[in-house]
């Protein structure tokens, strides 16, 4: 049986309230507004724990770092992974029921989507650069 420490808490509320997936170092500064004692290894701890009991899951993408996010009834779910800053975020929109087919030697239980793209701040940080840059060149 897990316990629910305060520390435990602090992760759980940081990882519900996040928009998006979250890293362990970005779970554990976010986590240390509520819980300043609060240490990185106890940040891995709780997050074990956590997927053992199936109260969060891990997103791994090739070439990121695995971050983490609640269960939930909607289970599966796409992303859209930033590629310049190369943050995940979830898909704030449904979608479409999957039909899984029916194989012999496989159990099918669920599925990923990813889309591709760059989030509301990088675009605004390029359009700010480039503004600046064509009133340098003026």
């Amino acid at each position: 049986m897990i316990r629910n420490t305060r520390q435990r808490e602090a992760l759980m509320r940081v990882i519900r309230e996040s928009s998006r997936p979250l890293t362990p170092p970005e779970i554990y500064e976010l986590a240390r507004v509520h819980y300043p004692k609060l240490g990185l290894r106890t940040v891995y701890r709780h997050i074990r724990d956590l997927l053992d009991s199936r109260e969060i899951m891990g997103i791994d993408y090739p070439g990121q770092p695995v971050r983490y996010e609640v269960v939930d009834s909607r289970g599966s779910r796409p992303h859209l992974i930033c590629r310049e800053c190369r943050k995940v975020f979830d898909l704030p929109v449904e979608e479409p029921a999957i039909v899984y087919p029916k194989l012999q030697n496989f159990v099918i239980e669920g599925h990923e989507v990813i889309y591709f793209g760059r989030c509301r701040a990088c675009v605004e940080r390029a359009q700010r650069e480039a503004s600046v840059s064509d009133n340098a060149s003026m």
